[in-house]
């Protein structure tokens, strides 16, 4: 089955678009990012366990200080995706044209943001969800196509996600207290497949495809790029 194939019956394609170690290289701005807001703090710097990896960093922090670990979190979340080497990715023309192919349609304008699967917060994993959970083409109903791009290898046991194998008409979501989940007798029957994304690859999601994220036993980074109709 060709990737377009696959995308427009599954609702979801992984391609390899960028070389390894580019990638890989592209954490070093979120690591930079935790270095330059731990030093904002009045929490000694040493503190922030700058010497640990990147995948244990803000885990080593929460066993000593769960409000900085989560201040963290939310800083990378926020704003790490300024970082040149991630804009670089982010800015890449191979996404938009591998989405538009995928999709059939013309793509323009995007959001960016880095997301994790951090050990210490499974509170913030993603539950199902689509990507665009209210059709009404204003805002985030206007996104089409989602590329998330791993920073270092993801599967299964390392942080990954779990998609709904079989591309959807419309949004599954209901309202919830902070936003939409997807509930799972909306997915009852529904094929479910967890994708090895080796640092490179482009998980184009489509913008109704159920998905949520995986337990990760060190932190997984990904960039998330959110391509909106022309």
């Amino acid at each position: 089955m060709t990737p377009e194939a696959r995308f427009a019956d599954q609702g979801h394609a992984a391609l390899p678009i960028f070389d390894r170690a580019t990638v890989r290289a592209a954490a070093d701005d979120i690591a930079a990012h935790i270095d330059r807001v731990s030093r904002a703090l009045y929490l000694p710097f040493e503190q922030s366990c700058p010497d640990a990896p990147l995948t244990e960093r803000i885990d080593r922090i929460y066993a000593r200080e769960r409000s900085v670990a989560n201040l963290l979190r939310v800083a990378v979340c926020t704003d790490a995706h300024r970082g040149a080497r991630l804009q670089a990715l982010a800015n890449d023309p191979r996404l938009v044209e591998t989405a538009e192919a995928l999709c059939g349609r013309k793509l323009a304008g995007t959001i960016v943001r880095v997301r994790a699967s951090i050990a210490c917060f499974p509170e913030h994993r993603h539950a199902w969800h689509s990507d665009v959970a209210r059709d009404d083409g204003t805002g985030c109903g206007k996104v089409l196509v989602t590329a998330w791009i791993p920073l270092a290898d993801a599967g299964p046991d390392s942080g990954g996600l779990e998609v709904v194998a079989a591309r959807q008409p419309a949004p599954l979501g209901e309202q919830v207290d902070d936003g939409f989940e997807i509930p799972d007798y909306r997915l009852a029957g529904l094929p479910r497949i967890r994708p090895c994304c080796p640092a490179g690859t482009a998980l184009f999601l489509d913008r109704f495809t159920p998905h949520r994220t995986l337990a990760a036993r060190v932190t997984r980074f990904a960039l998330v790029v959110w391509m909106k109709a022309a």
